[in-house]
């Protein structure tokens, strides 16, 4: 368990995502995404597949990577604060939140639409934070 430090400070968890929902609604130009994320110091890891033909200046891609960001910065912001049955509302949330960015992917994500040169094209990627920040978003 955590301190007793969130039992004196109050955080209602569905007030802090319902504006968490307003900050991820009001994206900014996508050069401002594509900036912000370089500041967040964000690197993708391949896991499965080659994603070097991954469009990843494509806008859906940078709105999901900012949105994921986004949301390790909250979490990070409110993780001390919150208690286990609130963190687990945060993350069964962020779960929902993922598979929704997911889903919401463009078809396709290449850089070709040549059958040839896509193997598949399945992939699996894991979204992290520079060595500075070493956190794991996904």
């Amino acid at each position: 368990m955590r301190t007793t430090k969130k039992e004196e400070k109050k955080v209602d968890v569905f007030l802090l995502l319902k504006d968490f929902q307003k900050l991820i609604k009001k994206k900014p130009p996508v050069e401002k995404m594509v900036e912000e994320i370089m500041m967040m110091g964000l690197k993708i890891k391949p896991v499965l597949g080659d994603i070097s033909i991954l469009d990843l200046s494509n806008k859906k891609i940078v709105e999901v990577l900012w949105s994921l960001g986004k949301f390790d910065d909250f979490f990070q912001a409110y993780y001390e604060k919150l208690s286990d049955n609130e963190l687990s509302i945060l993350l069964e949330y962020f779960d929902h939140l993922k598979n929704k960015l997911l889903v919401s992917l463009p078809k396709p994500i290449l850089k070709s639409e040549n059958l040839n040169d896509v193997r598949l094209g399945i992939f699996e990627i894991e979204v992290l934070r520079s060595t500075n920040h070493q956190k794991k978003l996904n």
